[in-house]
């Protein structure tokens, strides 16, 4: 487990804070984590479910290398 998912479950991170710590951490990850992290933390917001979710450009980016 990565260190935002494993704070961010121990609630050491806000929603806010982990989203800062994806959005520099991203492009690093590998690419269907990045994808699992972005799902985690927009379900989190309560905005959309994981069956809801289009990926934004970036993700489909990462997933490509």
């Amino acid at each position: 487990m990565c260190l935002i998912c494993s704070s961010f479950k121990n609630d050491e991170l806000t929603i806010l804070e982990a989203w800062n710590n994806y959005a520099e951490m991203a492009e690093t990850m590998e690419p269907k984590h990045a994808e699992e992290v972005f799902v985690m933390l927009l379900t989190a917001t309560g905005k959309a479910t994981s069956e809801t979710i289009l990926l934004p450009p970036t993700l489909e980016k990462i997933k490509e290398k």
